[in-house]
């Protein structure tokens, strides 16, 4: 397949967006295609195509790809590449948070662990964003993550991260959670509170010394 071609430009343009123009990340192909509408046949076909120009790298062997210094360079060539930075991650619009959404929420809770790792905040402010983060992964690992239930967890993150003193982080979460505000109706947030509760019946010193 030409790697020039529209189909081929628009699943690297997908990936491009999906790992935030991150050589290190990581999405399946699968969910690269089902963003295009395509099948897992068709999606398996190009991501080989574009693996053997060098564009896309395998990751795992179960359909994890990346995104190479070669893709990410002819994708803002094309003028493709928009604006990927971590503030204009995206939850989406609907209901149910698509293949987008997990990849924004995931690239969010990997920086959290990183810049949590360095912090020397209280630790009743640490346990608030475990908890936090603990919720998240439970939606993550949903068929179907509730973008309210997230959109409502990253929002209590965001405060205790400003207070911990991880402000660009919050900062970052802050636009990420308003940018679709505009069309979202303000709900109740039980779900998301019974979430945090359950997990905070949990230990959190297992869960800390993961981080780097």
């Amino acid at each position: 397949m030409d790697p020039n071609g529209p189909e081929a430009q628009s699943f690297l343009a997908e990936l491009y967006h999906l790992t935030a123009g991150d050589m290190n990340a990581q999405v399946s192909m699968y969910d690269v295609g089902d963003a295009l509408n395509m099948d897992k046949t068709d999606a398996g076909k190009l991501a080989e195509d574009l693996i053997g120009n060098g564009l896309v790298e395998v990751k795992t062997l179960s359909g994890g790809i990346g995104i190479t210094a070669l893709g990410i360079e002819k994708v803002q060539a094309a003028g493709l590449a928009g604006d990927v930075a971590t503030g204009a991650l995206s939850l989406g619009n609907g209901s149910v948070l698509e293949a987008e959404g997990k990849q924004a929420v995931a690239t969010v809770l990997q920086d959290i662990r990183s810049a949590l790792g360095r912090q020397n905040a209280p630790y009743d402010r640490i346990e608030e964003i475990v908890i936090d983060i603990k919720t998240l992964e439970v939606q993550l690992l949903s068929p179907s993550p509730k973008t309210a239930i997230v959109r409502e967890v990253l929002r209590s993150m965001g405060q205790s991260l400003g207070s911990a003193g991880c402000t660009e982080l919050s900062d970052t979460i802050d636009k990420m959670i308003t940018k679709e505000m505009r069309f979202v109706e303000r709900k109740p947030t039980d779900d998301a509170k019974q979430l945090r509760s359950y997990h905070r019946a949990e230990s959190i010193h297992s869960f800390l010394t993961g981080f780097d």
